[in-house]
C-alpha cells in the first residue's frame, strides 16, 4: 500500500504558528485548534520546528480520510467536522509525514524505529501489506502520541516503548545509535 499523496493548489493567507500557514476560509474553531496544536508540535519537536516553515493547513468538508499529507505542495487537510481530540491526532500524524517526506528523518532513524517496533529494517519504509504495519504510518502515529500525549482512539496500533524512546530521542534531535 503506497502512502496517499496527491496535489492541490491553495491560495492562503495568514502565517499560523511554526512558520505553518492556515489557509485561507478557515473556520476560527479549526483554526484555534490547529495553532494551539502546531503550537504543542513546535515544543514537543524542537528539533525539527524549522521544517515547518511553508507547511499549509486547509481543511476539506469531503475526505475520503480523516486527513491527508500532499507532499507536492506541503499540505495538510483535514477533513471537519472532526473533535478536537481527533484533529489534533490527525494534524500530529500528518506533520510526521511532512518531517519525514519533505524535510526528511535523519541519518539512521527509520531502521532504529523500524527495529524498535520489531519491525525489518531492510522494509520498504512507505508500504506494506496493511496501513497498520506500515512503517512510515506506525512512525506517524508514534509522533502522534509523542505531540498529544494519548494515543489515537480511532485506531488500535500498538507502538512499543522502545520505538516511542526512539521518536523521543528524533524529536529533540540526539543522533541514533
Amino acid at each position: 500500500m503506497r502512502l496517499r499523496i496527491a496535489l492541490l493548489g491553495l491560495i492562503v493567507a495568514g502565517c499560523g504558528p511554526a512558520g505553518a500557514t492556515v489557509a485561507d476560509g478557515t473556520p476560527k474553531d479549526l483554526a484555534e485548534v490547529v495553532e494551539a496544536t502546531m503550537a504543542a508540535i513546535e515544543e514537543s519537536l524542537p528539533a525539527h520546528s524549522a521544517c515547518l516553515d511553508g507547511l499549509t493547513i486547509t481543511h476539506a468538508w469531503e475526505l475520503d480520510n480523516r486527513a491527508e499529507y500532499r507532499l507536492e505542495t506541503a499540505t495538510i487537510v483535514l477533513r471537519v467536522p472532526a473533535t478536537a481530540a481527533h484533529l489534533e491526532v490527525s494534524l500530529a500524524h500528518e506533520v510526521a509525514h511532512h518531517l519525514d517526506f519533505a524535510c526528511g528523518l535523519g541519518d539512521g532513524t527509520r531502521e532504529a524505529f523500524a527495529t524498535a517496533q520489531n519491525l525489518d529494517p531492510a522494509a520498504t519504509w512507505d508500504e506494506s501489506d496493511s496501513w497498520q504495519s506500515t512503517p512510515a504510518e506506525l512512525f506517524a502515529t508514534a509522533v502522534a502520541t509523542h505531540v498529544t500525549g494519548r494515543p489515537d482512539e480511532l485506531r488500535q496500533i500498538d507502538i512499543t516503548d522502545d520505538a516511542m524512546a526512539v521518536v523521543a530521542r528524533w524529536a529533540v534531535g540526539d543522533p541514533m545509535p
